[in-house]
């Protein structure tokens, strides 16, 4: 459904397109502040900060896609300027296509103004959840350095997907005890490189359960060596299931999972539907625009 639903989007963005004519692209190559934006057609995630942000700059054009893969067509096709991602989305997807670069925007300096609690990442559970602090404890063992090594390998792995590392990862816990049940997490499988999906379970990958019958898919990324290592310290096997962006929240609420991590910021408006641990992560927001030929 998603690739159908993605397939829409493309003939959707080219149609549109075509029928304007094309439209006057504006060149924020040489922007160096989020206010060298004005004027530019600049997108972003459907109910995400990223989206939020866009009204800091005054004469913007704003839009929102539902997924990274429907802003990465509108900007190639050419209806949008640039949009909005996490540094460590844009360096991937740069890595990928050698024609996409992006502004490398300093949040609260020549960037847009945000605070740890709308870029930094954090798990989220249930309200009222048990879950919080125990796993915060496990967050806290987790160095500055680690996750910094694990983000370089999950963008070295995005690249590669089904390629194995010429090292071990980062972040391995040694705890094999799995007799505290099982610990099921949500999260999109489609954020390169917090998390995606592939067809092998080279690098630590983890099936997708409650992926199609008949193909085994799995997940993986920098969200997922997470999921695992908390697991793991928790005494708990892990199942990764795959929901779409606004689907995280009301799966949790509803019970079908124990929680997100998903690359997700823990914003006022979150706190108010869920709980959050600290922050496992802390970003940086740059806009990603298309190299002129």
């Amino acid at each position: 459904m998603k690739k159908l639903l993605t397939l829409l989007t493309t003939v959707v963005l080219m149609l549109s397109f075509v029928a304007c004519g094309g439209r006057d692209k504006v060149d924020i190559s040489t922007a160096k502040n989020i206010h060298d934006l004005k004027g530019a057609s600049i997108a972003a995630q459907s109910a995400t900060f990223h989206l939020e942000v866009l009204s800091q700059i005054d004469g913007v054009k704003i839009s929102d896609y539902e997924d990274f893969p429907a802003l990465l067509i509108a900007l190639n096709s050419g209806v949008i300027d640039g949009y909005v991602a996490e540094e460590p989305t844009a360096y991937a997807e740069c890595l990928r296509n050698p024609n996409l670069a992006y502004l490398p925007f300093v949040n609260n300096d020549t960037g847009f103004t945000a605070g740890p609690t709308d870029t930094g990442i954090a798990i989220a559970f249930k309200t009222g959840s048990s879950m919080v602090q125990p796993v915060n404890q496990i967050l806290a063992t987790i160095n500055e350095s680690t996750k910094k090594k694990l983000m370089e390998q999950a963008v070295e792995m995005s690249i590669n997907k089904n390629s194995a590392l010429n090292e071990e990862l980062a972040l391995i816990s040694s705890n094999t005890n799995t007799s505290n049940g099982t610990l099921k997490i949500a999260m999109e499988c489609g954020y390169d490189p917090f998390n995606w999906t592939q067809t092998s379970n080279v690098n630590g990958a983890v099936p997708i359960a409650n992926g199609t019958t008949g193909s085994t898919l799995y997940a993986n990324g920098y969200d997922v060596q997470i999921a695992k290592y908390v697991a793991a310290e928790l005494g708990m096997a892990l199942e990764i299931h795959q929901y779409e962006w606004n689907s995280l929240i009301p799966a949790v609420q509803m019970g079908s999972v124990d929680g997100i991590i998903a690359g997700m910021s823990p914003t006022a408006e979150r706190e108010a539907e869920v709980d959050f641990t600290d922050c496992y992560y802390l970003s940086n927001l740059v806009v990603i625009y298309k190299k002129a030929n």
